[in-house]
């Protein structure tokens, strides 16, 4: 412990005139990470317990796989092991105090950074010999942070669901739906991002526009606008008009085909006209519109 740089953290929320300090790692939460090492080690390995220092995080490896499930099965707090690599050891340890419960210590550490306005830790299991656990001391997002500070009525589950948004990972379509119908998050799958209710209270207003972007009608009439200004426009002229407005979740090939429907919209409902050809379209209003 004292071999580790565990010093003030300091959030400037917007609502409030005073920083919010917390310590950079809770002790409580680095003793749980090493005896959640100790007591799931693989020692047939004969490998030591490994815990790095880096500017933003604590990382602790111990070796062997995940022995039972997977990390996010513990992370609610819902789900105890049926079995353990090293039951005699980690009932010793629940005994001596240096376990709460088994299989409550991913729950801990959780509602610890929760509550600390920290990411949530992070599992690496992808090396097939080795566990890596991620206790962030810093934030990621200091938006998200504030979030936290700010808005007193979300769930453990919430806060998990949404730090995984910050950090870009995949969640359920499931998850997503239900962060959709609070207005937490927003976008398609896989791009999802911070909605507009927390954006609006952390300062991610241009984020959060950059996303959504604008209606339908408003490219439309843009592209109408522009071929009344100019007597004609081609698709190359189009993409220039709307590529860096469009959402920025979107990829090359879906804002491709957003203006493709676009344009097939505008010429189905007879608004305008190709003066080209097939391969080279060109486009022109209709006479009477």
């Amino acid at each position: 412990m004292q071999r580790i740089r565990n010093i003030k953290y300091k959030f400037f929320p917007d609502n409030e005139l005073l920083a919010t300090t917390v310590d950079k790692y809770d002790t409580r939460s680095i003793l749980e990470g090493l005896h959640n090492c100790i007591a799931h080690q693989d020692y047939a390995q004969n490998s030591r317990i490994l815990v790095t220092e880096q500017i933003d995080k604590l990382t602790f490896t111990n070796a062997g796989n995940f022995f039972e499930g997977k990390p996010d099965d513990y992370s609610f707090g819902d789900k105890t092991p049926a079995k353990y690599r090293n039951l005699w050891l980690a009932t010793a340890m629940v005994n001596l105090g240096m376990i709460d419960r088994l299989g409550y210590g991913i729950h801990s550490l959780c509602l610890s950074q929760m509550k600390r306005f920290f990411p949530m830790p992070d599992y690496d299991l992808s090396q097939s010999n080795n566990v890596i656990l991620k206790i962030y001391g810093q934030s990621i997002d200091e938006n998200y942070s504030k979030t936290l500070i700010q808005r007193g009525d979300l769930t453990l589950q919430e806060v998990i669901l949404l730090d995984r948004v910050q950090k870009q990972m995949e969640i359920t379509d499931h998850a997503a739906s239900e962060l959709k119908k609070k207005k937490l998050v927003e976008g398609r799958k896989p791009n999802y991002f911070v909605g507009a209710k927390i954006s609006q209270t952390t300062g991610q207003k241009a984020t959060y526009s950059r996303n959504k972007a604008f209606e339908k009608q408003h490219y439309l009439e843009w592209i109408l606008k522009s071929i009344k200004e100019h007597g004609s426009i081609n698709r190359q002229d189009i993409n220039k008009l709307l590529w860096d407005i469009m959402p920025t979740w979107m990829n090359d090939e879906q804002k491709k085909n957003r203006i493709k429907n676009l344009i097939s919209e505008l010429r189905t409902s007879k608004k305008i006209k190709n003066r080209g050809t097939k391969k080279e379209p060109i486009w022109i209003l209709e006479i009477e519109t």
